[in-house]
């Protein structure tokens, strides 16, 4: 019968007295740490070995534990993963977590027992790479620089420097080190200045890259909507938009320039709200005595302040009923202006016509001498030549003016019936006597 890994029992149970026998005393060694990386491998050095040592035995944890990791004599039984170098060191590979801890390597022999202690530590690479950014302090006064590079372990090395500064003409260089996954450095703001550029450098004991993360400071940039007006009672809103700024900056309100250091609070007429990079000032109940005039928007981070005006104008209500009374009013003076200009220059031409048309000439006897016809004709005839005359110089394609047309030339037309009628009225009288 064998045991696993093909040892014959009776080897077994003598290597086992031998491991027995072996005087047990606290060993002279030495003591490191050593990396590996998940799925890769290690190689464990068993340092100190003497070359007359006949045997080398590998322990996981306790040095004392049985059985044994691994013997350079006995083939314990195996994990594949583990193979002994040189006859004294071990290599394991596909590393796991579980491989993570302190192992001890023990010479055998004769009277010496030499010990070498390894911890090892299975490490995992950092997520991605670093990510850096800016933030104001809760006093809003310093700058604080973000530097995070999570997902490793152990954890990485972050380094803040200033990008592009001048080691020879300045006396205030940023150059600081921790082993986090975040390292924040907080700035005074006498050491800040526009667009000036911070990098983050992170290393990690898996890796032999060293990325890297950069952060630009900038001082708040402002825009407004154009100037505002408020009817008097109603409600109006003031708009601030900040375009650029790091970090963030805090948007405040004051009250223009006769109470330039008055600012505005949320509450009663007044409501203030943010959405990201814009804020809202809402007026309600506007009054023309105390809301009108110029307001200011500010704008401060740790790198510097901005401010900008935005007017707003308050009027008084226009009265919509008047005004629409007026037009009316307006309206109907020039209807009747242009009526009576037409009645003014023909005031005869359709009220002549209209009695003539509404009377009953059959029944008119007009008596008249005989002498006087012809003289009453002819000045009936000039008349009536001299109104159709004024009538065609007064028409140019007017649908008015040919409407009179048509009066005079129905009027004509009762004129000359009428003057037959009495030329019919004369010679009957004249045969009769």
């Amino acid at each position: 019968m064998r045991l696993p890994g093909g040892t014959p029992p009776a080897r077994f149970f003598f290597v086992l007295c031998i491991w027995r026998l072996v005087p047990r005393r606290d060993a002279a060694g030495t003591e490191e740490v050593v990396f590996g990386k998940v799925g890769g491998s290690i190689l464990l050095l068993c340092r100190n070995v003497s070359k007359e040592a006949t045997e080398v035995v590998w322990f996981q944890g306790d040095p004392h534990s049985f059985p044994p990791l691994f013997s350079s004599r006995v083939t314990f039984p195996p994990d594949v993963r583990f193979s002994l170098v040189d006859n004294s060191s071990l290599r394991i590979t596909e590393l796991r977590l579980q491989d993570e801890g302190n192992y001890t390597c023990k010479e055998v022999l004769n009277r010496t027992d030499h010990e070498h202690r390894v911890q090892l530590v299975v490490a995992n690479p950092p997520q991605a790479a670093p990510k850096c950014w800016a933030e104001t302090s809760s006093s809003g006064l310093m700058l604080q620089l973000f530097c995070s590079w999570p997902g490793g372990y152990p954890h990485p090395t972050l380094h803040w420097r200033e990008e592009g500064h001048d080691l020879e003409n300045s006396s205030w260089v940023i150059s600081s080190s921790s082993s986090s996954d975040t390292h924040v450095e907080t700035l005074n703001s006498s050491h800040l200045s526009h667009r000036k550029v911070f990098k983050c450098v992170g290393s990690h004991v898996v890796t032999q890259e060293e990325p890297s993360c950069t952060v630009q400071i900038k001082v708040p940039s402002l825009e407004s909507e154009p100037p505002k007006t408020c009817f008097e009672g109603d409600n109006v809103t003031l708009t601030c938009r900040v375009t650029e700024s790091s970090p963030a900056a805090r948007l405040t309100w004051l009250r223009g320039i006769t109470q330039p250091e008055e600012e505005v609070q949320a509450g009663g007429r007044y409501l203030i709200s943010q959405e990201g990079n814009v804020s809202h000032l809402t007026i309600q109940n506007c009054s023309q005595g105390t809301d009108g005039g110029c307001y200011v928007c500010k704008a401060q981070n740790p790198v510097g302040l901005r401010e900008l005006f935005v007017c707003l104008t308050v009027k008084q209500p226009v009265n919509v009923v008047g005004v629409v009374g007026a037009v009316a009013v307006l309206s109907l003076l020039v209807i009747l202006t242009a009526t009576g200009l037409v009645l003014y220059y023909n005031p005869l031409l359709c009220l002549t016509g209209a009695a003539f048309r509404n009377q009953d000439l059959g029944d008119v006897l007009v008596l008249v001498d005989s002498e006087d016809d012809e003289e009453e004709k002819g000045e009936e005839e000039a008349m009536s030549s001299s109104i159709k005359h004024k009538v065609m110089a007064l028409v140019n394609g007017n649908s008015i003016q040919g409407a009179y047309l048509n009066c005079l030339t129905e009027g004509d037309d009762g004129e000359q019936h009428s003057r037959g009628s009495l030329q019919e009225t004369r010679e009957e009288e004249t045969q009769g006597s």
